[in-house]
């Protein structure tokens, strides 16, 4: 199982426990450390919960990932991945 893979895995288990998007964000960049970018936020949001690609193009716009651009809030991220995070 890859790093990637097992990241997915943990963002399942953390949202199951009632993480929020901000939440799982944040643990999926803690996990993948310096692996962390916008390919892996991507690859790793899809693999756990099947966000569809043009969603997690924009949800990588995030304040709190820094990358420059249009940035998104807080709030603004977890309404974008909200219909992907419910139970």
């Amino acid at each position: 199982m890859s790093d990637l893979e097992k990241t997915a895995a943990e963002l399942r288990v953390a949202h199951a426990e009632g993480k929020g998007a901000v939440e799982l964000a944040l643990l999926s960049r803690d996990k993948l450390g310096s692996a962390f970018g916008v390919i892996s936020f991507i690859a790793a949001f899809r693999t756990a919960f099947d966000v569809p690609l043009p969603v997690l193009q924009r949800a990588q716009a995030w304040e709190r990932f820094g990358w420059g651009g249009v940035q998104i809030s807080d709030q603004e991220f977890s309404a974008l991945l909200s219909p992907w995070l419910t139970d």
